[in-house]
């Protein structure tokens, strides 16, 4: 969490969610994030859960490209030409 109003959002995991290319993953369509309402920050890193809250497992993470910078009234958001590769 590095912004305030974070939120999780659920994407499926699978290739209605997803477009696979080796170790590398983009959206199936852009993933909208809540707009951010205070704090500064940019996101250089994701992961990718079995659960909307809470403490959960975490099946996959890696670095987001391009880098995502977020301050109040951004609205962060992974686009289908967001490249996430696992690490």
């Amino acid at each position: 969490r590095s912004y305030t109003s974070y939120a999780r959002v659920a994407v499926a995991r699978s290739a209605g969610g997803w477009t696979v290319t080796s170790n590398s993953v983009s959206p199936a369509a852009n993933i909208s994030f809540p707009a951010a309402t205070g704090g500064t920050n940019t996101i250089t890193h994701f992961s990718v859960g079995v659960a909307v809250s809470g403490a959960t497992k975490i099946l996959y993470s890696g670095t987001v490209t391009p880098n995502i910078s977020v301050s109040s009234g951004v609205t962060p958001q992974l686009t289908t030409s967001t490249a996430i590769t696992e690490t």
